[in-house]
Formats: structure tokens, C-alpha cells, sequence
């Protein structure tokens, strides 16, 4: 990624819902790439992934917190 991403923690819900997005997204643009034999390094995939996990865990919580209030 270009830019530095804002952490995760300082998200509001909206911007994990997005964050989630994009990183499906990017996932599945690096399956492709992957596929066709253009990309190198495989290791962002598993990346990307745990980027993945970390984002829905901040939705989870987020979620709690409203049912909880």
C-alpha cells in the first residue's frame, strides 16, 4: 500500500466496514494476479488475511459495545 493506513483501533464503524472491503478486494485481486503468473510475492496474501481477521475482531467489538449500551 502507498499510504500508511489509519490504525485500526481509531476506526469508526463505517471505515472498518470499508477497510473489510478493500482488503477482500485486494485479496482477490492478488489471487488473480497470482493465477495468471504476474505476481511475486505470495506472502501478501497471508497478509492481507490477517489484516482481514484483525479488522472483523474491531467490527465484533464494535458491534458488542453498541449491544451493550
Amino acid at each position: 500500500m502507498a499510504k500508511k493506513k489509519k490504525n485500526i483501533n481509531d476506526m469508526s464503524f463505517d471505515e472498518l466496514v470499508d477497510s473489510l472491503n478493500e482488503l477482500k478486494q485486494e485479496v482477490f485481486n492478488i489471487n488473480i494476479q497470482k493465477l495468471a503468473g504476474q505476481f511475486e510475492d505470495t506472502s501478501q496474501i497471508s497478509k492481507k488475511k490477517k489484516d482481514i481477521a484483525r479488522v472483523k475482531t474491531m467490527i465484533s467489538k464494535h458491534k458488542n459495545e453498541v449491544s451493550n449500551a
